[in-house]
């Protein structure tokens, strides 16, 4: 597929171990999902048929085994000019990211943390598998505004709902899953009661949320005993206060654009997702769109040796910020779309000797169901054999890398 690699190019792959024979694969595979999300906004729709979605693509498509709603089609085939995509029916997403996507066993109440959430095609498929009937949320997290905004346009495009996204470090985001759904949390705010973010370790009706109506120790006031006025004016006070303390989501329905933001054990993340920040030598659709626009600017924004150098702290640091916010028996994915070492065995072997007692490496959910490419040998190998590896040459997918790791309860 790429005529010629550049020579840093090379000396990276080299370095890191990397068959440069996968970027020669011709007959690689574009993968599609339906947008089950469509269907349930519209329900008097029906999704496209296989033989609609040829028709508008002018191409066969065949079903991906174990992978609901996934169609694949020859690689040089477009979707931009299809119907069903510019209606938002369909969307582009590689197998290995929605097998990924598939291994958080997403359940309807899930509160779901993706932490490096750009471009925007897992949070399509995180909230197909939301689906519409729970009150599971999905918090989207970057650092780039414009990649932010791209996300943005996507869960507009493709009517995601329950969804905010910040603009932030994932590194050192701090905001846990959202409680104003929580029938407690949100009969106190109806009452122009206040949840602070705090501290306030109180029961009410059983349940020991973060407020109570005795005007003792809590930060929320609802006591039928002051002066209304007084009460008032102390509730607006103290709304003021907070809301001074929220960080406000780049983008956020109503629902959840007012959430407390309480930080709270209960309030970590049921499901966790660290598609990593790396050099993207896996990513076939990046390296054939930087062999077109030219390699001076792949090199400089991937291969950079400062970068390079600092890039397994940021991953680890991410990791570890992600487990951070993961409640206790909660599942973490780390992905990358890079082959190398030092950005996925290495980091995952540090954070499993790292959080040896609160840590467990799972076997990916149904893997057996997808080829695999060949797992990378080296000294830990016990510790490490659950993790699997995907390439354009034996998974038909670019390269990719995926461990599921559980928090012990």
């Amino acid at each position: 597929m790429i005529t010629k690699l550049p020579s840093a190019f090379l000396e990276f792959l080299q370095e890191n171990e990397i068959d440069p024979n996968i970027y020669t694969v011709k007959n690689m595979t574009r993968y599609v999902r339906i947008n089950t999300q469509y269907y349930h906004e519209f329900e008097e729709f029906s999704p496209p048929t296989q033989q609609e979605l040829e028709t508008q693509i002018g191409t066969k498509l065949w079903k991906v085994d174990g992978m609901d709603g996934f169609y694949g089609m020859d690689w040089k085939n477009k979707i931009n000019d299809c119907l069903a995509y510019k209606k938002g029916k369909i969307y582009g997403i590689d197998l290995s990211s929605g097998i990924a996507v598939k291994s958080l066993d997403i359940q309807p109440n899930d509160h779901i943390l993706d932490l490096c959430c750009a471009p925007g095609a897992k949070l399509c498929m995180i909230s197909d598998l939301l689906g519409i009937n729970g009150s599971g949320t999905i918090t989207g997290v970057d650092i780039s505004r414009t990649r932010i905004s791209t996300c943005k346009n996507i869960i507009k495009k493709y009517k995601i709902s329950r969804t905010r996204l910040f603009v932030a470090d994932g590194t050192i985001f701090n905001i846990f899953a959202p409680s104003f759904l929580d029938p407690i949390i949100k009969q106190v705010m109806a009452r122009g009661g206040v949840v602070m973010n705090n501290n306030c370790n109180c029961e009410n009706d059983n349940n020991n949320y973060n407020c109570e109506n005795n005007n003792n120790n809590c930060n929320c006031e609802n006591n039928n005993n002051n002066n209304d006025s007084n009460r008032n004016s102390s509730s607006i006070r103290k709304n003021r206060e907070q809301r001074e303390k929220l960080v406000k989501p780049f983008w956020a329905p109503k629902i959840l654009r007012t959430d407390p933001q309480i930080k709270d054990f209960r309030y970590l993340y049921d499901k966790v997702i660290v598609d990593a920040e790396c050099t993207h030598d896996g990513s076939i659709s990046h390296i054939l769109k930087y062999e077109k626009c030219g390699w001076d600017k792949f090199e400089k924004n991937f291969l950079n040796p400062e970068r390079l150098n600092n890039l397994g702290d940021l991953q680890r640091n991410l990791l570890n910020n992600g487990w951070a916010l993961l409640k206790p028996g909660g599942i973490l994915i780390y992905s990358t779309c890079s082959l190398s070492r030092k950005q996925n065995e290495d980091v995952i072997e540090w954070f499993l000797l790292n959080h040896k007692d609160e840590a467990k490496l799972e076997i990916i959910p149904d893997i057996e169901n997808f080829n695999l490419a060949p797992k990378i040998i080296n000294s830990n190998q016990d510790l490490l054999s659950n993790v699997v590896r995907f390439d354009p040459i034996h998974s038909n997918t670019s390269g990719f890398f995926l461990a599921r790791i559980r928090k012990f309860e």
